[in-house]
């Protein structure tokens, strides 16, 4: 009889979890789970920055949709590969940028005023 009720239980959560992982979310301060996946694919956005940390290591930057990874627009946080990328730029701009996903971590590897 256990045997039988964890089967079913067991069937529900592999029949749920391909519509949880699916859903969109939207919010203007959303953060993404940490990925244990290191991704050197390159993605491209646009958005505007929020704030600049005064080591220039890191931005935060309200940016437009994502489609490729599923993002809504939101505000969030991104760490600088180089900080000189920072230095021209200032709170407000419109910017281009791009980033890589590694080890749980969005860190831009350009960005450009727009």
């Amino acid at each position: 009889m256990k045997s039988k009720i964890l089967s079913t239980m067991c069937m529900g959560l592999l029949a749920v979890t391909p519509m949880v992982s699916g859903m969109e979310m939207s919010g203007e301060n959303h953060v993404h789970p940490k990925s244990t996946v290191v991704s050197e694919n390159t993605v491209h956005a646009t958005g505007t920055i929020k704030a600049i940390a005064e080591n220039h290591e890191s931005v935060r930057i309200f940016h437009n949709p994502i489609p490729e990874l599923r993002w809504s627009s939101m505000l969030m946080p991104f760490d600088v590969m180089d900080h000189e990328l920072t230095h021209p730029l200032s709170v407000g701009d419109r910017v281009e940028f791009e980033f890589i996903q590694k080890d749980g971590k969005n860190i831009i590897v350009r960005m450009k005023k727009q």
